[in-house]
């Protein structure tokens, strides 16, 4: 699968087309051993994104899955795959790689990690089941 084509896609899609998008990446990781963690966080990152742009929650049978595949993803020695991750997270409120993401040993990790993930706890702590709090009136 090419990845680099949701890093093109428009900002703004229908609910139903990033459903199906969000499938095809689920199904590609599910069924190919062999994949870049870092174009996989790629990807999910550029269609989180476009999914928080809807105002609307993702599916949650497709949340759970993504939630599944960050943690089983997420690495803190790179920073690349951490600043997207972290991202992802945010936009689609993932609780379970939120935890996960709480209790990472930042003793030997590298300054730009260690800030990246005490920023994003400071943020979402809280309330990282809502992607949108802060926007409500």
């Amino acid at each position: 699968m090419d990845f680099s084509k949701f890093d093109e896609l428009p900002d703004y899609l229908s609910e139903e087309i990033l459903k199906m998008y969000f499938e095809q990446v689920i199904d590609y990781y599910e069924n190919n051993g062999d994949i870049s963690k870092i174009d996989l966080s790629e990807a999910i990152y550029q269609l989180a994104e476009r999914q928080w742009h809807t105002y609307k929650y993702l599916d949650e049978k497709i949340k759970d899955k993504v939630d599944s595949i960050v943690q089983e993803i997420l690495d803190p020695n790179s920073y690349e795959l951490m600043d997207n991750v972290t991202s992802i997270i945010a936009y689609l409120g993932l609780s379970n790689s939120f935890q996960t993401l709480k209790e990472i040993d930042s003793t030997s990790l590298s300054i730009n990690v260690k800030e990246i993930i005490e920023e994003t706890i400071n943020e979402l702590d809280g309330n990282i089941g809502n992607p949108y709090s802060g926007l409500e009136e």
